[in-house]
């Protein structure tokens, strides 16, 4: 009964896991996402997807989001370290650079950087992952107000960490 009742347990729960999670596969790139964050797929801003937290309350005027931008390095000759040191500069002249790290994960080498800027009157955070593959850079960012970083961040991390190329 005991053995019954656990393969149960486990298949439900695998089940439930499994709806849970939703896939954006295409453009050389997959990644896994929580059913309970709105996909926006318009390419506003010049991106491939933007996922969206939902709204707290009425005052909540700041949805914390993930989006992904790729950008074609085929005539640049730019490999990942090249690529880091420009956004570094670049966001070095337009906020604050806390953290930047090499991480070697899944198979994947890539970048962080986490960093803060004022934009349209919100203090913000971002945590952002760069990739140089096969002449593109991919850079897949978290963008929150500062006091909402700590908030979210555990279910945005899960989400970048499936990112594959």
């Amino acid at each position: 009964m005991k053995l019954k009742l656990s393969i149960f347990l486990l298949i439900t729960f695998q089940f439930i896991f499994c709806q849970t999670k939703k896939e954006i596969n295409r453009n050389g790139y997959k990644i896994f996402y929580d059913e309970n964050l709105r996909l926006d797929e318009s390419g506003r801003n010049g991106s491939e997807f933007y996922l969206f937290t939902q709204k707290e309350n009425a005052q909540d005027n700041f949805a914390e989001n993930l989006n992904l931008m790729i950008q074609n390095l085929e005539t640049l000759n730019i490999d990942l370290n090249n690529f880091v040191e420009i956004t570094e500069n670049q966001i070095k002249g337009n906020g604050k650079l806390i953290e930047s790290k090499r991480v070697n994960k899944n198979g994947n080498e890539f970048h962080i950087l986490i960093y803060e800027s004022t934009m349209n009157g919100f203090d913000l955070k971002f945590m952002q992952y760069d990739f140089v593959k096969n002449n593109k850079a991919y850079f897949l960012t978290y963008s929150a107000k500062k006091e909402d970083f700590e908030k979210y961040l555990t279910e945005i991390e899960s989400v970048m960490d499936s990112f594959k190329i």
